[in-house]
């Protein structure tokens, strides 16, 4: 005991010598712990109090989580007689996962604003077992009067990085803190062990597609000077070529396109408008393992020309065509090259997911080049429809959109000859245009362009302007937008259902809160939820059972298992299985 006395002593009079003067000599302090104080001392932390900030918009459901939350769960498990909290940051700081093997020891931690979400950077609150790995780039034992800030002396951490096994990079830090009471070397120990099993868990979760991707990237960027982008399912890579030739706006319209173009054919040669104005010109290789697509590897370059759409002489009539109210280069090639095949005019295919706006693309397209008035749809075949009639009522030379034609059995027997007699022109709409019945086939035979439409994932960038419009159009007249936090949950949302399923998703929103602010909570619960499959009614209902108590307790994942009745490790593992980023 008189040991441990003498220590606190000498910590806390060479701490006081230091804040008194910054360049006191500080012996017997060891290294480390001399060398945090004085970057506390020099990033202005206040000595007497925890002042953090609490972030908000944190990734809770990272690939880093889910590979270290058995290896937490399972420490805990083995610690359980020990007062602890065992916490797992990002590598800035910021706290991902905390668990407590006891009440008292949670409620301290949330005192000193160690909680999920709150960041522990050495240069917010001085020397700790978070921020000092980081500074380090090692692990460390803190205990007691080692700690800069005042209130956190009562206590003992112990953290250690968490390093990517391949490229060797801080993805993260381990922490284990209790009472310093209750410290002891082997909690470093035990730290140091946690987070190298959670280094194994990353190094073998690096699935076989993640690895074909990395390993193409790595001899395209050997081999080649110009700037090389990698996308697999869950990772991005890109050379320093790459994040120096474009701003980041363009760079994340290109990453959405390669994600969109790695699922249309093995090889890749587009040339891109970015939203920037600058044009590239992107070519690469689709990366396969087996019969999955795994992601996308290509070159890319700026080219020097601009090339604008050409406007035929011969058709003064047409209006100019305006620039598409997207930033998604994808959407952008397929309102380009739709507007051509409309002026020429050529039967034009547009293939896309359903909901995605294959229509809305060829009725604004023809709006702007003829005025409003002149889109007919023709749907499937109806009993005692009279496709002729419905062509007539849309005057002179309509827009004819034969709509989801690969959902189609037949085709209407007057509807080829209407649309001779007509001089109509023509576009259809499909999923799949491969999958047509064999009369429909036929019809498609004569059409002669065809253009993708991307899925409302893949155009991120333009989901706060789609926001914009669909309000404004579900609720004309009345001030209604998003807050920011739900703006930003719409826009993580994957969306299979695309453009309609966030018109239904806004429309439920409006009827919970018809003017003013809409807030997370106004948005259904799948809405914060990105399953990796299709759910059964059963699932939903579970999915949205815990989103519903997790919005009622704030995000706190603990309560929200107390008020649902399950362990918190069922919690977290139901959390990932539904992809809920509450």
């Amino acid at each position: 005991m008189g040991d441990v006395l003498a220590r606190r002593r000498l910590l806390t009079s060479a701490r006081e010598r230091l804040l008194d003067r910054p360049d006191a000599d500080l012996p017997g302090i060891p290294d480390q712990v001399a060398a945090s104080w004085r970057r506390s001392l020099a990033h202005g932390v206040d000595p007497g109090a925890v002042v953090n900030r609490h972030h908000p918009d944190l990734d809770v459901d990272s690939r880093l989580v889910r590979c270290a939350r058995p290896v937490i769960e399972q420490v805990a498990e083995q610690i359980a007689g020990v007062p602890v909290c065992l916490v797992l940051t990002d590598a800035r700081a910021r706290l991902l996962v905390r668990l407590d093997t006891t009440p008292e020891i949670g409620r301290a931690a949330d005192d000193n604003r160690f909680a999920e979400g709150f960041g522990y950077d050495e240069g917010a609150v001085g020397t700790n077992g978070v921020g000092t790995v980081l500074e380090a780039g090692r692990s460390v034992h803190v205990v007691g009067a080692e700690h800069f800030v005042e209130p956190l002396q009562p206590y003992a951490c112990a953290g250690a990085p968490v390093r990517d096994p391949f490229t060797g990079r801080v993805e993260g830090v381990l922490d284990v803190s209790c009472r310093a009471e209750h410290s002891s070397p082997i909690l470093h120990s035990v730290v140091v062990s946690a987070a190298a099993r959670i280094q194994d868990a990353l190094l073998h979760d690096r699935d076989t597609g993640q690895q074909a991707v990395f390993d193409l990237y790595t001899r395209v960027d050997a081999r080649s000077r110009r700037a090389v982008l990698a996308v697999g399912a869950r990772s991005v890579l890109a050379n320093t070529a790459l994040c120096t030739l474009l701003d980041p706006g363009d760079l994340a319209a290109l990453q959405e396109h390669a994600r969109f173009r790695m699922h249309r054919g093995p090889d890749v040669d587009d040339r891109l408008d970015l939203p920037s104005g600058v044009r590239v010109r992107m070519r690469g290789t689709a990366v396969t393992v087996g019969a999955s697509v795994a992601g996308l590897v290509a070159e890319v370059s700026v080219l020097r020309e601009a090339d604008g759409m050409t406007v035929s002489p011969g058709l003064p009539r047409l209006r100019p065509v305006p620039e598409p109210a997207s930033t998604s280069p994808a959407w952008r090639v397929a309102w380009t090259a739709a507007a051509e095949a409309l002026r020429a005019p050529t039967p034009l295919l547009v293939v896309g997911e359903a909901g995605s706006g294959r229509r809305r693309l060829l009725a604004d397209l023809d709006r702007a080049l003829h005025g409003p008035g002149h889109v007919v749809e023709v749907g499937p075949v109806e009993a005692g429809a009279d496709p002729a009639a419905l062509i007539r009522r849309g005057g002179p030379s309509p827009l004819v959109v034969l709509t989801d034609v690969d959902r189609w059995d037949d085709v209407a027997p007057g509807l080829p000859g209407a649309l001779r007699a007509s001089g109509a022109r023509l576009a259809a709409t499909a999923v799949d245009g491969s999958r047509c019945a064999p009369a429909v086939a036929e019809v498609l035979a004569g059409f002669r362009r065809s253009v993708t439409v991307p899925p409302l994932r893949n155009r991120t960038g333009d989901v706060a302007s789609l926001v914009t419009d669909v309000l404004a159009d579900l609720a004309p007249g009345r001030d209604t937008r998003l807050s920011a936090d739900a703006l930003r949950a719409v826009t993580r949302h994957g969306w299979p259902g695309n453009v309609a399923e966030l018109r239904e998703a806004l429309g439920a929103a409006l009827r919970r809160r018809p003017v003013g602010m809409l807030e997370v909570g106004d948005l259904p619960a799948s809405c914060q939820s990105a399953p990796r499959g299709t759910l059964r009614p059963v699932d939903e209902a579970e999915r949205d059972a815990i989103v519903a108590a997790l919005r009622a307790s704030g995000g706190n994942r603990a309560a929200a298992a107390a008020a649902l009745g399950v362990a918190r490790s069922t919690l977290y593992r139901k959390i990932a299985q539904y992809g809920i980023t509450v």
